[in-house]
């Protein structure tokens, strides 16, 4: 696995030759993804430990991501009208600052006050870090790109991920925040060598004050789905996806134990998922840019994962020890139609963005997103208490049946043909 991940930085390495910002964003966002591995499996039993119960910690969580409701369109529409790069690195720089400053709370309310405003200020500029990756990736093999990105940090995050348990038993928890933290600051220091680059002037509409700027922001979903009724199954499609993933970080280790699983296995179960999904990503991307279109490979990822979601509400009903070997399945499954297609659907995004408000578009789509992530613990912990975990599974199945028909309505973007000299992928040069 580490000669993978190896391979797959020095292959996005080259691919990014003579585009130096590539390369600085993936240094930096490597550098990031081992800060967050280290405090993953950490940060909620740090929560329990100050005095926070379950349902404390599932309010900081709702509390992160309901501003950006608001707040991604903002910062992306502003982003398009002033520098991104100053943005990028503030955001990144303040975020890096809280994770050190909550090692040192031992009442729980400013933990939790920190912690929320870390997840607040993180989801905030997702909307400006992908308009930049945008800016800086050529359009001729964009989904190669961005899915080499991700499966260099989902790689590097189980690496990160196993060793955090070793370093927190040197360290201790403490000191394992102060080491995140100055990972983090590493990492937001290394995007100052960002070179701002040069984009179309944004529309009239971003002219005037910036609560004008705001306030055309918050209402830019409206304004998108108005403009073009296709864009509203872009739109719904960005809300049932996200609503659909985010069952799966809460509930898989619960699911495992309930179905059998020793409390040392659910983390190993767990990554497996991880490493099957970074495998199956640069496969995915090279087959998007090589195909005329990309909607097919999205649709056909899709059909994928809402199969295998469905068997994995299913296993919950099939007697010990067969229903733990289903789950355990489809889990792995699960990434490999997901790896495929995400590519794809990254690059759609980006193509049907319009190019001088980039970040004002990327920022509706987050809002929806954001939207998924307040509803969705809501809605799964309702049905996991009043009919089953299964019965969550399959709502997440439903979830994403309902993404597939909205993005056979989204707009498509023909891909750009295939670049001559990316080599053609075989089996052996692609496990998984």
């Amino acid at each position: 696995m580490i000669a993978r991940g190896v391979r797959a930085v020095r292959e996005m390495y080259e691919l990014s030759r003579g585009l130096g910002n590539l390369r600085v964003l993936l240094v930096s966002g490597l550098v990031g993804t081992v800060a967050g591995g280290l405090l993953n499996p950490v940060m909620p039993l740090y929560l329990q430990s100050r005095g926070l119960d379950l349902q404390g910690i599932g309010l900081v969580y709702t509390a992160g991501s309901l501003v950006p409701i608001f707040l991604q369109p903002v910062m992306g529409a502003l982003s398009d009208r002033y520098n991104r790069k100053a943005f990028v690195v503030g955001l990144s720089l303040v975020t890096s600052l809280l994770v050190p400053l909550m090692a040192l709370f031992s009442h729980p309310l400013p933990l939790a006050a920190a912690l929320s405003l870390k997840l607040l200020l993180a989801r905030s500029a997702q909307p400006v870090n992908g308009a930049l990756v945008a800016d800086f990736a050529p359009s001729k093999k964009r989904a190669t790109i961005f899915s080499l990105l991700d499966a260099t940090s989902s790689l590097t995050f189980v690496v990160a991920l196993w060793a955090s348990a070793p370093v927190i038993r040197w360290l201790s928890t403490r000191y394992t925040f102060f080491l995140a933290g100055a990972l983090f600051l590493v990492s937001s220091l290394l995007l100052l060598r960002l070179q701002e680059p040069a984009r179309e002037a944004p529309k009239a509409r971003a002219s005037g004050g910036h609560l004008r700027t705001a306030l055309e922001a918050v209402r830019a979903p409206l304004d998108y789905m108005r403009s073009s009724p296709r864009l509203v199954g872009l739109f719904a499609w960005q809300f049932f996806f996200a609503f659909s993933l985010n069952l799966f970080p809460i509930y898989i280790p619960l699911y495992a134990q309930q179905l059998g699983a020793p409390p040392e296995a659910v983390g190993p179960l767990v990554s497996v998922s991880w490493l099957v999904y970074a495998f199956a990503q640069p496969f995915g991307g090279r087959l998007s840019d090589a195909l005329p279109r990309r909607n097919g490979l999205i649709l056909a990822g899709l059909a994928g994962m809402v199969l295998m979601s469905t068997v994995l509400g299913l296993a919950g009903w099939l007697p010990a020890p067969y229903g733990l070997a289903v789950m355990v399945a489809a889990w792995a499954l699960l990434a490999v139609p997901d790896g495929l297609h995400r590519p794809s659907a990254q690059a759609v995004v980006v193509e049907v963005a319009p190019a001088p408000e980039r970040g004002r578009f990327l920022g509706a789509l987050g809002a929806c997103a954001a939207l998924a992530q307040v509803l969705a613990p809501l809605s799964y912990g309702f049905v996991a208490r009043n009919a089953g975990l299964s019965s969550a599974f399959l709502l997440s199945s439903g979830a994403l049946l309902l993404s597939l028909v909205a993005m056979a309505w989204a707009p498509d973007r023909t891909a750009p043909a295939a670049v001559p000299h990316t080599p053609v992928l075989t089996p052996s040069q692609e496990p998984g």
